[in-house]
């Protein structure tokens, strides 16, 4: 793929994730139902990261990310893959039955090594209705299980728990303490809604191909978790909506909005490549898990760098116009905290003080003073 076309994807993509322009250029911040509705779910199988993924969209802090929760407006729940995604509250039930339920037919053999059989997830679904319709901290729900004789070990208590929320029963409710809660969808959510099986699919394929755009079909079938067979019925159902851009022999989709009308197109070359500004994201993003194939933003030298164990288990990523260009981690010191920044080029006096304002705006989203601290370029191996 030429370089322009290449920059040229990213930049629509950023702006479909809600990353361009950079946080902090916005006049006012933007309510999580919004965001998390325009994604469609957002990746949160870990808090910290998953509330700074709401934070660095919104222009939100921590406390107000919370504060929806609390409000109901949004829940965690697993709707699909198996993960722990944010999504709209009353979408959570319907998005759990629709993607998710199947999926425990291949944690069979899981259920199997684990000693988890069909009595112990009836149990726990009886347990679970009869005292969750209140949040429940995950340690009290472990207790539940194990005065009724279910050994929560092994992790049997998470599959026992995710297993109920992956079919609709549960969600997670806000945190106590510093634990997770769950509680029934039914009794936390104030409305749940209940689309037919085709409004669901038009629903997830419009959400995605508008907060995630330009994809391609294997994008959607990757995060879904679904066979082609089904993406491309989901997509048959938003035709109308769909731009379709074939770049260096790959067919490319965008949202009829985000790509600027039927014929602009999303790599519509009449306009400047601009820059989509300079992100510290988190660990678990959008960003980088909400495709198959993340050449386009993670150049593959530098993959082993960003997932060293090369196990899905990422590191945050420094973001510059759309491309990773370097890791991060949070240091809590006594007084301050402080991001350690590395970026795998140096960086010029301009882009340094762009890492410095987007730092910053994670001290702003915590609530706390930040202070960078940048290394130097560790060659590639």
């Amino acid at each position: 793929m030429a370089a322009a076309d290449r920059k040229r994807l990213r930049r629509a993509r950023m702006a479909a994730l809600g990353l361009a322009p950079a946080l902090g250029s916005a006049a006012a911040s933007v309510p999580a139902l919004e965001v998390t509705r325009s994604l469609g779910a957002l990746q949160a199988q870990d808090y910290g990261s998953g509330v700074w993924s709401l934070g660095v969209r919104s222009g939100l802090t921590l406390a107000e990310v919370e504060q929806a929760v609390e409000r109901r407006e949004i829940v965690r729940t697993w709707p699909m893959r198996g993960t722990i995604h944010w999504v709209p509250a009353e979408d959570a039930r319907w998005m759990c039955e629709l993607l998710a339920a199947p999926r425990g037919k291949q944690l069979a053999t899981r259920y199997a090594q684990l000693g988890i059989g069909a009595a112990h997830i009836d149990l726990a679904g009886r347990l679970f209705e009869e005292h969750l319709r209140e949040p429940v901290s995950r340690p009290d729900v472990i207790a539940l299980l194990v005065d009724a004789g279910i050994d929560p070990t092994g992790q049997r208590a998470y599959h026992l728990v995710g297993h109920h929320c992956m079919t609709g029963l549960l969600c997670q409710g806000p945190i106590i303490g510093r634990q997770p809660s769950f509680v029934l969808i039914d009794s936390w959510v104030p409305h749940s809604r209940k689309p037919s099986r085709e409004e669901g699919l038009a629903t997830m394929a419009e959400r995605y191909l508008r907060g995630h755009g330009p994809v391609t079909e294997k994008d959607l079938a990757g995060w879904l978790l679904k066979p082609l067979g089904l993406t491309r019925e989901a997509l048959a159902l938003v035709e109308h909506q769909l731009v379709r851009e074939e770049v260096d022999g790959q067919v490319w989709l965008s949202h009829v909005d985000r790509a600027g009308g039927p014929r602009a197109g999303a790599l519509d070359t009449s306009e400047p490549l601009g820059h989509s500004g300079v992100h510290l994201l988190p660990q678990w993003d959008e960003f980088l898990l909400g495709y198959k194939s993340r050449d386009v933003t993670l150049p593959p030298e530098h993959f082993h760098r960003v997932v060293p164990g090369r196990n899905m288990v990422f590191k945050p990523t420094l973001v510059i116009d759309g491309e990773v260009a370097g890791t991060w981690r949070r240091q809590q010191g006594t007084r301050r905290t402080v991001v350690e920044v590395s970026p795998f080029v140096p960086l010029g006096a301009s882009r340094r003080r762009d890492v410095e304002r987007a730092a910053a705006a994670y001290g702003r989203f915590l609530g706390a003073d930040v202070e960078v601290a940048l290394a130097e370029p560790a060659k590639v191996r």
